[in-house]
């Protein structure tokens, strides 16, 4: 009876239970304290593999001295063994595996691997008889060439009142800056990677790298602060006050500094790297605009300004850049590409009033331009930085144009770059001759392509090129500084009614074919203008390599 009631006594059972279980606890707490010892011990050794292979990357013919003098005063509490040092070269062709791509004892290595050993003690383990543990630390690293490049279209001569007005759109105030404000912006070359810290420091961000620091929404007038800074501490201060004023009247927009910086293999970095990426001041300020605006189509009225015409209206529109490629790219291969945005600019002119005999009267005549730019293409050819002399840099670089129209488009559309426009005869002249003479007039409709698919064009610039920022230009291979010219040297004009017997009609037409010969001098630079105060130029594009920098080691694996 007793042993019966003891069976079905729960009483203590826990305590039985636990006492059972002790070993097996005790057991595997002895296994989490020594697996974390060794795996602590091991972050520790490839820490200082991590050191060495970059050591022995910065000079490959002295590897194994460079990699052995970083272990022998690493502070690793037991010895450390060299097990393996390979010097070679390293692939950064994304077809290549991974593991494929350090070469080894290739005919001019730039990279280093490394393999370190050592043990680490256990603590519980020994009551199985293990009292050490040997672990290892592996790692690659390479001498990095790093060229930083930019495209795009310089402004030739400054118009002070085309970029007042359309900066001054994007802004959503009125700009007042003078020609020789815009000039002190266009000649003040801006380094981006110095420039990045102190838009950390203007908007309190906790972003630590580089690539923190591009992947964060700023609000512009924040931005443009730190580039006053950084063009104050550079000694420029007509450029700093320019970027105040432009600071001042911008509203609460805000960018994402990656849409059009990539720092490449420097993103990870909180500081260094200067001089690597430059790009002028005014630039850079219309690029941020253009994207913290987000306004890609804007309207502008020149109204007399233009010298010879009777009146001037713009609607102006920016795209995307393709495949959002970033503007300014930090890289060392050339499988970046780097673009200008697409451009659509909408002239509609009125010229001087013309008299035209048998009318009696002055006529207008109303003309429309639609040029569409596509975009710019550059990318890195290739960096040499031999170990003695000239170090270079050479850059690869096509124009694909566009073309320009006289026609009528329906200006919603512009900014619609997902839309193709379908430009329509336009309507230069309309005049009525009384009751017995209906509505007659003169239109017109022509089109010039600017270039077909171009060839990519080689140019190199040496250092003395890349200190001075100096900008080398391709073009198409079809003559493009006089766009305006061709365009209405080609343009069919025509009655708008076919009664060509008329006399009035054949004079009315001679008349008006004869009056856009010399408007097309006139508009030539303007579209010139325009175009370079949207950044891209018409079958043109300048490349600039704005800085490179040999040897520097990372690791790859």
């Amino acid at each position: 009876m007793i042993l019966r009631r003891l069976a079905r006594e729960r009483r203590g059972g826990v305590g039985v239970a636990v006492a059972g279980m002790m070993p097996v606890l005790i057991g595997f707490t002895a296994f989490a304290v020594d697996v974390g010892a060794v795996q602590l011990d091991s972050r520790r050794l490839q820490g200082i593999a991590d050191a060495a292979a970059l050591a022995a990357a910065g000079a490959p013919s002295d590897a194994a001295a460079r990699a052995q003098a970083v272990v022998s005063v690493s502070d690793f509490p037991r010895p450390v063994t060299l097990r393996q040092v390979d010097k070679g070269d390293y692939s950064l062709d994304p077809k290549v595996a991974v593991a494929n791509r350090f070469i080894k004892d290739a005919p001019t290595p730039d990279a280093a691997h490394v393999v370190l050993e050592s043990t680490t003690p256990t603590f519980f383990a020994r009551i199985f008889g293990r009292d050490m543990v040997t672990i290892a630390g592996e790692a690659t690293a390479r001498r990095q060439h790093y060229a930083a490049f930019a495209i795009g279209s310089r402004l030739a001569s400054v118009n002070g009142g085309i970029l007042n007005a359309y900066l001054g759109a994007l802004t959503g105030t009125g700009l007042n800056l003078t020609v020789m404000d815009y000039n002190a912006l266009a000649g003040a070359q801006v380094d981006l990677l110095g420039l990045l810290p102190l838009v950390r420091t203007q908007a309190d961000l906790t972003a630590a790298s580089y690539k923190d620091i591009l992947d964060t929404q700023v609000a512009l007038p924040k931005v443009l602060n730190a580039l006053a800074e950084s063009l104050l501490s550079g000694g420029n201060k007509p450029a700093s006050d320019a970027v105040k004023l432009i600071a001042n009247v911008t509203g609460g927009q805000s960018v994402t500094l990656s849409s059009l910086i990539d720092a490449g293999p420097l993103g990870a970095q909180q500081a260094g790297g200067g001089g690597t990426a430059r790009v002028d001041a005014l630039s850079l300020i219309t690029a941020m605009l253009q994207l913290g605006g987000g306004k890609r189509q804007v309207s502008l009225d020149l109204g007399t300004s233009v010298a010879g015409l009777a009146s001037t209206k713009l609607t102006l529109a920016v795209g995307e850049r393709m495949q959002h490629s970033p503007w300014i790219t930090v890289t060392d291969h050339g499988a970046t590409i780097v673009r200008t945005a697409q451009a659509r600019i909408y002239v509609r002119t009125t010229l001087l009033p013309i008299s035209v005999p048998g009318i009696g009267s002055l006529l207008s005549i109303n003309l429309p331009i639609l040029v569409e730019l596509a975009s710019a293409q550059g990318r890195l050819a290739s960096i040499d930085c031999p170990g003695t002399g000239a170090r270079t840099v050479s850059l690869e670089g096509k124009t694909d144009p566009g073309s320009a129209t006289v026609g009528t488009v329906n200006e919603d559309l512009i900014g619609d770059f997902s839309v193709a426009l379908q430009p329509v005869a336009a309507e230069l002249v309309s005049v009525g001759l009384g009751p017995l003479l209906p509505l007659i007039g003169v239109k017109a409709e022509g089109r010039i392509s600017l270039g077909a698919a171009e060839p990519w064009q080689k140019v190199t610039f040496n250092a003395g090129e890349i200190a001075q920022g100096t900008r080398k230009t391709i073009g198409s291979s079809k003559l493009l500084t006089s766009v305006a010219s061709s365009l209405i040297s080609s343009t069919k004009v025509y009655p708008t009614i076919g009664i060509l017997t008329l006399p009035i009609l054949g004079t009315l037409v001679s008349a008006v074919g004869e009056a856009l010969k010399p408007a097309a001098a006139l508009l030539d630079p303007l579209l010139i203008s325009v175009t370079g105060a949207l950044g891209v130029g018409l079958g043109e594009a300048d490349l600039q390599v704005t800085g490179m920098r040999c040897g520097q080691t990372i690791l790859v694996a």
